[in-house]
């Protein structure tokens, strides 16, 4: 009976239904043990050395250790992929060959494997310290094994729509480089700091030039995407999670002095204002991040709020003085009537404009349509990767640029994995927030306040991409899956750094006394 039962629900016959019943079994299995997992292994940070907790894994001046040169040019190769990716958005995920478009995602993906198969890690000792590694392979597996089942009927259009999945190596990938040479975090937060300037100042100018040029040429090779254009949501996440990195990891750093910290602030959040006169999307995740800011400020929340506020009420202040209305796409326009609207409609949905009310009542009628059709279609597997579910829900793109994906990446994650993958997908970011809270308390408890500042903020990231996610399709997409799998990989890194897994020549330096670790055999070379 559940063999019937799974046959029917993934539409296949012969041989792929006999596979999809031994992967269901398989991953329902899995999902018992990464739970038990998800509650058991995170006490395994209870049994580090206590000198580890004292580390300073943020220090940018800790002399990194040697490795090989294919591992450092995937790193810079890495960091300039998020670098583009936050600055230039859809327009920087294509190279050119003529006649064939190469993605820079995958390009970066396939040095990062390279990389990794060159490379003797203890990837294994990792697994076993990290819950959430756990959980993301079995997720990952259960991906894969529908790729294999609807490879032959859709060919590279399952390839394609597996990457909400396989950008999962991101983080996997990040884990390795960390504990390949744990000395990187400090280095890469140091990096981080030095952009914040130049991404603050230029998003502003980016959702300019898509408000004006968004549909015009130049575009990008072989498409009809305007090299302009922005995703709101997105440059409304980045600055929210800029103005949590100035207050939770720069404030115990002092990088930035207390009065260029306000100035930077004040332009976060006027990059959060002007986002929300366009998308609401991104206005609820940055107010989603603001919010939980305040909670794990503590003390001194005071002060944030206090910039925030002043910065609200002095634009809102000139702009009802004034009465400024500027026009954007179609109905939108910058007014303070405008954001009270858009504020109004997130609160109420049936209040603000015509505009928000019909968008909003698009949304909940598509996302309602996507579950009944999965639920009574293919409850455990969904309708797996290749079938253009835009084209069957009726989602429009960016000029010819259709979108293949309901407007909502979770829904994806239903839609293309069934109920099943649904629930590893919730297991795993379960597992990965335990682990990272309870390296917080255990931060926090040995007074190392910049580190637990640190896994904070990459706690509030995390959470706001995956808000915005609900209201866009951005998952499905390098320019947001690689920033949010390389903070799920960092936040994972850190546990299984922590946890003693590092190289011995690193142990050996910042931890006094110690000894070194056995040497890494080959079973421990990979996962």
């Amino acid at each position: 009976m559940i063999g019937a039962v799974l046959a029917q629900s993934t539409g296949v016959s012969g041989w792929t239904q006999a596979a999809v019943i031994v992967v269901t079994i398989s991953a329902l299995v899995g999902a018992v043990v990464a739970a038990r997992a998800a509650r058991s292994r995170t006490d395994s940070i209870d049994r580090i050395d206590p000198a580890l907790l004292d580390v300073d894994l943020l220090d940018p001046g800790a002399k990194p250790l040697p490795g090989p040169s294919i591992v450092s040019w995937y790193e810079r190769a890495y960091l300039a992929a998020l670098l583009g990716y936050a600055m230039f958005d859809r327009a920087f995920a294509w190279l050119h060959v003529p006649g064939t478009p190469i993605f820079i995602g995958e390009v970066v993906l396939g040095l990062g494997l390279v990389a990794f198969l060159s490379v003797r890690t203890p990837m294994r000792r990792a697994f076993r310290a990290s819950s959430a590694l756990v959980a993301l392979s079995i997720w990952m597996a259960w991906g894969a094994a529908l790729l294999g089942i609807h490879l032959t009927e859709y060919g590279l259009d399952a390839v394609r729509d597996s990457a909400i999945w396989y950008y999962g190596l991101v983080g996997v990938l990040a884990v390795f480089l960390l504990i390949q040479d744990p000395t990187r975090l400090g280095r890469w937060n140091s990096a981080f700091a030095r952009v914040v300037p130049i991404l603050l100042l230029w998003f502003p100018i980016a959702i300019l030039l898509d408000i004006l040029f968004a549909n015009r040429p130049p575009y990008v090779p072989d498409s009809t995407v305007s090299i302009f254009v922005h995703r709101f949501g997105n440059i409304g996440v980045f600055a929210a999670a800029i103005l949590g990195f100035l207050w939770l990891v720069d404030r115990e750093r002092g990088r930035f002095a207390p009065q260029q910290r306000i100035a930077l602030s004040a332009i976060a959040v006027m990059t959060i204002l002007l986002v929300g006169f366009q998308n609401r999307g991104g206005m609820v995740s940055a107010f989603v991040g603001i919010a939980l800011m305040i909670v794990f400020l503590r003390s001194r929340r005071g002060e944030l709020v206090l910039a925030i506020g002043a910065v609200i009420v002095s634009l809102a202040s000139l702009a009802i003085v004034t009465d400024v209305t500027i026009p954007l796409s179609g109905d939108r326009e910058i007014s303070a009537a405008q954001m009270i609207d858009n504020i109004g409609s997130i609160i109420d949905p049936n209040s603000g404009g015509q505009r928000q009310q019909s968008t909003t009542q698009w949304r909940l009628e598509l996302w309602t349509a996507v579950l009944d059709d999965v639920v009574s279609e293919h409850p455990i597997a969904g309708f797996g990767p290749g079938l253009d579910l835009g084209l069957r829900y009726g989602v429009s793109g960016i000029g010819d640029e259709g979108l293949r994906n309901p407007h909502n990446s979770h829904l994806s994650v239903v839609a293309r994995m069934g109920l099943v993958g649904f629930a590893l997908w919730v297991l795993m970011w379960i597992a990965w927030g335990a682990q990272l809270l309870l390296l917080r308390s255990r931060l926090r408890l040995r007074g190392r306040t910049p580190e637990a500042g640190f896994v904070e903020w990459l706690l509030i990231f995390a959470v706001m991409i995956l808000t915005n996610a609900i209201f866009d399709p951005t998952l499905e997409g390098p320019q947001v899956a690689f920033w949010l799998w390389t903070i799920f990989g960092v936040g994972a890194g850190m546990t299984v750094v922590y946890s003693g897994v590092a190289p011995p020549a690193w142990i050996a330096a910042h931890i006094p006394g110690s000894t070194s670790l056995p040497a890494v055999s080959g079973a421990d070379r990979f996962s």
